[in-house]
Formats: C-alpha cells, structure tokens, sequence
C-alpha cells in the first residue's frame, strides 16, 4: 500500500513538470523555536539563536545569512557562522515583534557525490517575541 502511494505520488510529480524538486523530506534552513527571556531597559539583553538545514547532513558546507527587523533601540545583531545572537542594552520598554531572515547558499564542499541535492528552499524566517520591562 505504502510503495503504490509512493509510486503515484512520483507519478503524479512527473506528470506535472514540476521544476521544484520533490520535498518529501523537506530540505531547507531552519531558525529554532524559542521563547526569549525577559529583559529590561536597566541591564546588559543577550540571547543566541543556532540555524540549521533540517534533513541535511551537510549544513555545515553552507553560509548563512541573516537579517532583523524589530529590535528596539539600544540593541542590535551579530552573527558568527550559524549563530545570531541579539543583544544590547534597551533603552525604551515595551512588547516587539522581532523577526530574523535567514538565507543559505551553498553547499560548497561536496563529500559525497557529484550530484548535488537541491534544497527544497533556500531561505526562511519566524517572528519572535521579546519583552523589555
């Protein structure tokens, strides 16, 4: 039962001409779920966010790229490879929507074969929450 689903599935694909390709097990950047800590306008904010290429043993082989929008004056990003981190000293309180961008190119190191596996996307985003009292 399951190989003729997939069977049709991929049947169906091919009828179609589909140029994406076929994301059954999706490929694609990945920012973590995450509740930040609350902060204050008072002291030293700092919170770190680790990307990934879920279902890709390679994502190291790949540059991440990020953007935000949202952070509340006094506070500002900086990246080291997959990593964000947000931090800085608020200086106004209140409720912010923060939201980070996130694209990937790559891989550029291919151990295991010639052929390259595309990934189903190549860029993501989420909104997180942050609270300054």
């Amino acid at each position: 039962m399951k190989r003729t689903l997939l069977l049709a599935i991929l049947s169906l694909s091919t009828l179609l001409g589909c140029e994406e390709p076929l994301c059954i097990f999706p490929k694609e950047p990945e920012l973590p779920n995450k509740q930040f800590p609350i902060g204050n306008t008072e002291d030293y904010y700092y919170v770190d966010l680790d990307a990934e290429i879920n279902n890709e043993p390679r994502d190291n082989d790949y540059d991440y790229y990020f953007d935000v929008e949202g952070l509340p004056l006094g506070m500002d990003y900086f990246v080291n490879f997959r990593t964000i981190s947000l931090e800085g000293t608020p200086e106004e309180a209140g409720i912010f929507e923060i939201t980070i961008f996130l694209e990937v190119d790559g891989p550029f190191r291919n151990d295991f074969d010639d052929n390259v596996d595309d990934l189903c996307s190549y860029r993501t985003s989420k909104t997180y929450t942050l609270i300054i009292e």
